[in-house]
């Protein structure tokens, strides 16, 4: 069955949100990150992240890690990504982190990025259920 094309434009801007979401969560995480152990370090487990999450979800590759901060190129590819996967792929995204994180620093990390992250999921869930 054919998308309408009210229900096309429905799914880009929730993807939009989501990605706009996801894009300003991450670089929170940054921020707060990288004041713990630095960005060299952080870079890598980010790079290691993303690696493992753009297995199952490709577009994640379009995430560009430097020294400096985390961006995403090519935005247009994304717009072939429905709204749900997007979810899921920065779901698992940031789940691969904080399993890092951990490994690093037996919590410490995690527990001064929870409160950041947890209100965001719940945000992205809104944004989902309003599609």
């Amino acid at each position: 069955m054919a998308i309408g094309m009210e229900e096309r434009e429905g799914l880009t801007r929730a993807s939009d949100r989501l990605l706009d979401l996801y894009l300003n969560l991450l670089r929170e995480i940054w921020e707060v990150v990288s004041a713990l152990i630095g960005e060299s370090v952080l870079s890598l487990l980010f790079r290691l992240a993303i690696q493992k999450a753009g297995e199952k979800y490709s577009f994640l590759g379009l995430l560009k890690v430097t020294e400096e901060g985390i961006w995403m190129e090519g935005l247009g590819e994304y717009r072939t990504v429905t709204p749900s996967e997007i979810h899921r792929g920065f779901q698992g995204l940031i789940n691969h982190l904080f399993k890092l994180f951990s490994a690093l620093t037996e919590g410490v990390i995690s527990r001064e990025v929870f409160p950041k992250v947890f209100p965001k999921l719940r945000e992205a869930e809104r944004i989902l259920s309003q599609k």
